[in-house]
């Protein structure tokens, strides 16, 4: 087998939202809120030729006002044609691919949410929320059980 590189995966990408969430708040007037991102990424499935994610982002507002918002896409990333019978992603460390890989694995999916945030966010007529089409540095990545 040939070590894996993440110029073999294809750029097509198969991404789509599977849950959002939005509830308007209460804010008080001269409130102050800092406005951060929790990003979670779980690995739902990995076959030989492909990867499955779960790419959730859930806005945090401290103190708890304005707005909550969250978002999952599920993201599916395929060996192209050519490498499938070169490589197996069963046989890697699926974990240290995926941390070493991040951004380029999962970039669809934030710029499909930071889209989806700007957009509903600014639908009630003030500025929209925009958020980094890019994993946070402290994204949270798990397998799923």
């Amino acid at each position: 087998m040939k070590e894996i590189d993440i110029k073999m995966f294809t750029g097509r990408t198969e991404a789509r939202l599977v849950k959002l969430r939005y509830d308007v708040l209460p804010i008080a007037m001269n409130t102050t809120v800092n406005i951060t991102n929790e990003d979670e990424i779980v690995i739902t499935r990995v076959d030989d030729r492909a990867i499955s994610f779960e790419v959730t982002r859930n806005i945090v507002v401290n103190p708890k006002s304005l707005f909550e918002i969250s978002a999952t896409c599920y993201l599916r990333r395929s060996i192209g044609e050519q490498f499938q019978n070169l490589v197996s992603l069963k046989s890697i460390d699926i974990n240290k691919f995926v941390n070493d890989h991040l951004a380029d694995l999962t970039n669809i999916a934030f710029c499909n949410l930071a889209y989806i945030f700007g957009s509903i966010t600014g639908s009630f007529g003030g500025t929209p929320l925009l958020t980094p089409p890019a994993p946070m540095k402290n994204t949270n990545i798990r397998i799923k059980d």
